[in-house]
């Protein structure tokens, strides 16, 4: 079995480098024409189920892609990038700077803290605990369609990594990480946030 889990399109607030979270931020014009693209990038692939976070610049980047794999989408609120509560919507050079003076004030991991209404890493990475057991349970190749931080720490649970481990995976806008489950279990890395299909390639219409 393989997995292939990507994040999402460009949006107006990645281009500025805020932090969405739960934000239902739409894509952008880049972003529409990268799903067209990574569309063409997985056409062919024996993919047979095709899961996305419930908000709008995923649904919106995976649409295309079953579309073109004939393919219903599911759509899951546990894959949806963590809220950052009362900092929703700051520049992430404003959230490093916070979650680094909580981290030395508490005594605690970055990964450890939670922004008033807001969610920790470890939080998120709780929350996936129900969508890795149905990937255990799958045999069928599987699109994720994901958001960064989200995605990093999937992959960081499939590798059997740590909560912090997620910090070494940083995913590019509709870059393809692919994994595939060898006879022991154990998930092999095979490609991470390629996004080749974003170059040299025509424009498509987005309209």
């Amino acid at each position: 079995m393989r997995i292939f889990i990507v994040r999402h399109g460009q949006t107006a607030w990645n281009a500025n480098g805020l932090a969405q979270g739960h934000s239902d931020v739409d894509l952008d014009e880049t972003g529409r024409d990268q799903s067209l693209r990574l569309a063409d990038a997985l056409e062919g692939l024996r993919i047979g189920q095709v899961y996305s976070s419930d908000l709008k610049r995923c649904v919106a980047t995976a649409e295309p892609v079953a579309a073109r794999l004939g393919i219903e989408l599911e759509s899951r609120e546990d894959l949806r990038e963590r809220t950052f509560g009362e900092l929703e919507g700051a520049h992430y050079t404003e959230i490093r700077a916070w979650f680094s003076a909580e981290s030395r004030a508490r005594g605690l991991g970055e990964h450890e803290i939670r922004p008033q209404g807001g969610e920790s890493m470890k939080d998120v990475w709780n929350r996936l605990a129900k969508f890795n057991r149905l990937i255990d349970r799958s045999r069928e190749n599987m699109l994720v369609v994901t958001h960064g931080g989200t995605g990093g720490l999937l992959m960081a649970r499939l590798m059997r990594g740590t909560v912090p481990t997620a910090k070494s995976f940083r995913l590019e806008n509709t870059g393809i990480t692919e994994l595939i489950r060898r006879p022991d279990g154990y998930w092999q890395l095979l490609r991470f946030s390629d996004t080749r299909h974003l170059a040299n390639h025509e424009k498509k219409d987005c309209i």
